[in-house]
């Protein structure tokens, strides 16, 4: 059975890093969070293909802003039931992928309202961590999944966008997604 750090474990790791000082951007994000177009297609009967374009550059391993923020990531929304697949990194609070600890990997994840300003929306629920083949080709973040493994078809994906995490008191899960711009 594949291990993830449910809300609750991960706001305790997401405040131990936040009272030592580490996570510290309450600003915009980089441009390469800065999502300008996004795909979420079936490229067959089981296996799904979804990417981001964005306007710069996404690194492959962690730079200055990933280093100082919790989760960094990009996020596939589907607005009518809350629920997104999102590819993260987060060095800063550690392992939780069994594919790709250190770098890029994949969650699913159930959104909520009640963010505090400047957050935008709570996470509910952190549902699963699957598995996925991503690549990283300049400002284009591609990923191959199990279309079982998304908890939706890829057409019901509405947006894509580039997020942080943050702790937000507003939220019961006491984290929230700030959205990049």
């Amino acid at each position: 059975m594949r291990k993830f750090l449910t809300g609750a474990a991960l706001a305790v790791v997401v405040a131990s890093v936040v009272a030592i000082g580490v996570a510290k951007a309450a600003a915009p994000g980089p441009d390469y969070l800065d999502a300008v177009s996004f795909t979420a297609v079936a490229k067959n009967a089981n296996t799904a293909t979804l990417s981001v374009t964005s306007k710069a550059d996404i690194p492959r391993h962690p730079d200055a802003f990933i280093s100082a923020n919790p989760v960094v990531g990009f996020a596939w929304i589907d607005l009518a039931t809350a629920r997104v697949f999102v590819v993260t990194i987060h060095p800063v609070i550690g392992r939780d992928s069994h594919q790709r600890p250190d770098g890029w990997h994949a969650h699913t994840a159930t959104l909520a309202g009640g963010a505090t300003a400047p957050n935008d929306l709570c996470i509910a629920s952190i549902d699963s961590a699957p598995t996925a083949g991503i690549s990283i080709h300049g400002e284009t973040i591609k990923v191959n999944v199990q279309q079982s493994d998304l908890r939706l078809v890829p057409g019901a994906f509405d947006a894509a966008v580039g997020f942080t995490i943050q702790l937000d008191s507003g939220c019961s899960s006491g984290l929230a997604v700030r959205i990049s711009t």
